[in-house]
């Protein structure tokens, strides 16, 4: 059970979860890839391990957990469906983008700097169906 809330960011504030388990048991093989690949990005960066629910349904909601899913219409790709341009950004050619656990590290630090943390990102996805 979760405590008290220090504030409208922390773990339990956000409960907008439709897609986390759906895809789970659609995908769960990759589910457990990603999951295992977010979890390890948040621990050795340091970051809340109350990030994992609302980094799951992110990932869930942009790529069904499928570390190599494309998007037909754009240039977006992987769990967290980096754009071309963003990818450049984190790392660009340095990062192996096929790697699930890279892009967990570069699609956390992502939603660290434009959003703050993933509950504000999912409350931005709820409004806009991107993040």
């Amino acid at each position: 059970m979760l405590g008290k809330l220090k504030s409208p960011g922390d773990a339990g504030a956000y409960t907008n979860y439709y897609k986390t388990t759906k895809a789970a048991k659609a995908n769960p093989k990759n589910y457990a890839v990603a999951s295992a690949a977010i979890a390890s990005a948040l621990k050795n960066s340091g970051k809340p391990a109350e990030w994992q629910k609302p980094l799951e349904e992110l990932v869930a909601r942009e790529s069904s957990y499928n570390p190599n899913a494309k998007n037909p219409k754009s240039s977006a790709s992987g769990l967290f469906q980096f754009l071309d341009g963003t990818r450049a950004n984190y790392g660009g050619r340095k990062v192996d983008w096929n790697d699930p656990y890279q892009q967990a590290v570069n699609g956390i630090q992502y939603v660290v700097d434009r959003y703050g943390d993933p509950y504000k990102a999912l409350k931005f996805w709820d409004k806009n169906k991107w993040y």
